[in-house]
């Protein structure tokens, strides 16, 4: 009996410390958040005020690209700092072209049906927004005929420190990605989400694809082969 008061008492203080680990995570995050509102707020909605045929980079990461809008929740050289869960502080019909690569996959899905809408808003009629994500069905696909040469080349999915041992292993560090990703996205749920907020159309489309104008994909080997490529036009 006395043991189990222990253990008790052992766990209690275990939870408590986690609790408040996981607190000054969360306060240091907020106030990171509040200093980049702050300081970086408004830089986008100067950037584009008054301009039209904007080319939208969205999320683009490290991968800066010439002629384009670079924005990222990181503000550095040629990139915009901004927070995408925020509508855009863009006006309607100005922008000409989107590009959100490996990026709506971080996005819980009432955020990124959000998101979605507000680039059909800032974009001009017959604007195109293109959308690479995780391909979901892939990796299904693989799993349940056991594609062996597809698990291979995805050992190290995503930095992994130590080679990812099993197909669910594997699937598991592209659902979660360490708790960065939030929703795994297949053509038919993103073409059920594109229409409901308001494009005319979506297809399916593929690296580099010479259709899609002013196309910015980026070349990792990785990407053509487990992601999914789309065009939503508005």
């Amino acid at each position: 009996m006395r043991s189990a008061v222990i253990l008790k008492l052992v766990l209690k203080k275990r939870s408590t410390q986690a609790c408040l680990r996981n607190a000054q995570v969360a306060i240091r995050r907020c106030w990171s958040d509040l200093f980049k509102e702050l300081v970086h707020g408004r830089d986008l909605r100067n950037h584009c005020r008054g301009k039209t045929g904007i080319l939208l980079h969205i999320g683009c990461g490290e991968l800066v690209q010439p002629g384009w809008v670079n924005v990222d929740f990181e503000a550095r050289p040629g990139v915009l700092y901004f927070n995408m869960l925020n509508p855009f502080p863009i006006e309607d019909g100005t922008v000409a072209q989107i590009h959100a690569e490996h990026f709506l996959e971080h996005l819980e899905y009432d955020d990124a049906v959000r998101f979605l809408s507000e680039c059909h808003r800032v974009l001009k009629t017959q604007g195109m927004m293109r959308i690479v994500v995780p391909d979901v069905e892939k990796y299904m696909r693989a799993y349940v005929t056991n594609d062996e040469a597809f698990f291979e080349r995805l050992k190290a999915l995503g930095g992994a420190s130590e080679p990812l041992p099993t197909k669910a292993a594997i699937c598991n560090q592209m659902f979660r990605m360490g708790g960065d990703h939030r929703f795994a996205w297949d053509f038919e749920t993103l073409e059920h989400v594109a229409r409901q907020v308001g494009f005319s159309s979506i297809k399916k489309s593929h690296h580099n694809d010479s259709d899609v104008p002013n196309c910015i994909d980026a070349q990792d080997w990785w990407r053509p082969f487990e992601s999914l490529y789309a065009v939503a036009t508005r």
